[in-house]
Parts: C-alpha cells; sequence; structure tokens
C-alpha cells in the first residue's frame, strides 16, 4: 500500500506499507464446506429471512454470499472483546462486463474491490445475524455498477482504521477452479492463499474434491482459531 497525498507535511510515498510480522501463536486451518452444507444454510437462510425481513428485493443466494456471510459473522463472535469495536468486510468485484471497448474475458482480469467499514460488532452476536450479513453483502453486490467499476479505491482509508478494527477481507474465489490447474506436473493437492496473514483475511477456493464445495482459509493466533472452529462447525449443526 503507497502513502502520502497532497499535503505538504504529508508527501506521497512509493515505499510500500510493512507488512505485518506473523507471530509463532498464529495458525493456519482450512473450513471445508459440502455442497449440502452448502445447500442447507441457504435453505436457512431463506428460512431467516422471509420472516426478518419486509423488503420485496430478491436476497442473492450465490455460493460467495452464502460462505462469506457464514464465516463473516463466526469471525465476529470468535473476537468476542469489545461490542463496540468497529467491523468491516472487503471483497474483489469483476468487473470485465463494464469495460468498453471489451476486455480479454479470461478470469481474473479487471478487478476491483467493494469495501463497508465501520460497522459495530455488536450488529453481528445475536441470534439470526447470519441473514443479516447475507443481505447486507447480496444488496452490497447489487447496488454495484459501472460508476464503481471506474471509481479509484481510496486505500489511505485503510491505513488510518482505528488498531482494534476488525476488516475481514477475501481473497481468491469460489469460481476460479484452482484445483484444475496443471502446470505439467499434476493438479495440486493443496492450495494456500499465502497473503491472508494474520487475523484479518481468508481465502475461499473451490474444493479439492470436485463436487461443488467452498475451502476457506484462515490465519489467527490459537486461542481465536479454537474459538472459531468451534463456531464453524456448530452452525452446522443447528
Amino acid at each position: 500500500m503507497f502513502s502520502g497525498g497532497k499535503e505538504p507535511q504529508n508527501p506521497k510515498s512509493l515505499k510500500l506499507s510493512p507488512s505485518p510480522e506473523i507471530t509463532p501463536d498464529v495458525f493456519r486451518y482450512t473450513f471445508k464446506l459440502t455442497r449440502e452444507n452448502i445447500q442447507m444454510l441457504r435453505e436457512r437462510l431463506i428460512r431467516e429471512s422471509s420472516s426478518s425481513f419486509s423488503s420485496s428485493k430478491e436476497l442473492r443466494l450465490s455460493t460467495f454470499v452464502i460462505v462469506f456471510s457464514y464465516v463473516f459473522v463466526c469471525l465476529i463472535k470468535a473476537r468476542a472483546g469489545e461490542l463496540n469495536r468497529p467491523v468491516g468486510y472487503v471483497f474483489s468485484v469483476d468487473c470485465r462486463s463494464f469495460m468498453n471497448p471489451p476486455i480479454p474475458k479470461y478470469f481474473g482480469n479487471c478487478i476491483s474491490g467493494y469495501h463497508r467499514m465501520m460497522l459495530k460488532a455488536e450488529m453481528f452476536m445475536g441470534q439470526e445475524r447470519f441473514s443479516v450479513v447475507a443481505r447486507m453483502i447480496s444488496d452490497s453486490i447489487e447496488k454495484w455498477d459501472e460508476n464503481d467499476a471506474w471509481k479509484i479505491q481510496d486505500f489511505v482509508a485503510y491505513s488510518t482504521l482505528p488498531p482494534e478494527t476488525q476488516f475481514i477481507v477475501a481473497s481468491g474465489s469460489t469460481r476460479f477452479g484452482v484445483y484444475g490447474l496443471d502446470f505439467g506436473w499434476g493438479r495440486p493437492d493443496k492450495v494456500v492463499i499465502a497473503t491472508i496473514g494474520q487475523g484479518n483475511g481468508i481465502s475461499m477456493a473451490d474444493s479439492r474434491d470436485g463436487n461443488g464445495g467452498v475451502e476457506v482459509g484462515f490465519s489467527l493466533k490459537k486461542h481465536e482459531m479454537d474459538a472459531l472452529i468451534d463456531l464453524l462447525h456448530h452452525g452446522l449443526k443447528i
């Protein structure tokens, strides 16, 4: 991330901001959701949204919305702590269809990002918060348009967030087909996104089994990871 601005006392800098150090007490974990798990969560969202929302706008129930909403709520609850702390999320947006003249259609070309910041953790601590987040993310996707595609992202805003902010960043895609890649030495046995860092990043990929499932990667300190794993698996039993 670059820094600086137009102010004389804060000149522009092309130096990259330092990455946070990964401490020895940080662990990685891959959570696997089967096609059946995702369908069960989809049906739960349909039930909860029909009883919780008066909006006539249809809820987008894509695999991404379902999975990201589910893990977002679990991450907020696993952190616990101050309920008034700021939280937010960011995910990638495919902008290929907005380009004129058209651009090459290979997957991953022309990516932008959508972010929502300065929410409060307490919003996601109660019952049926899964459907609240799904509605929020669904609306974020629906309102994205060509004007947003041409906006320059305010990356400086990320660096000015309060240190206690829990800002969930989703990397990867459930449609990338990473386990189908073969560069001459066979398909991969395990795919890991190394840049998810510590705490606020998650990775998403299609399942290595090719059965319509999803793999979600996390990188957290052990006490928080233990709480997260319990929440992730318990939520599938409700």
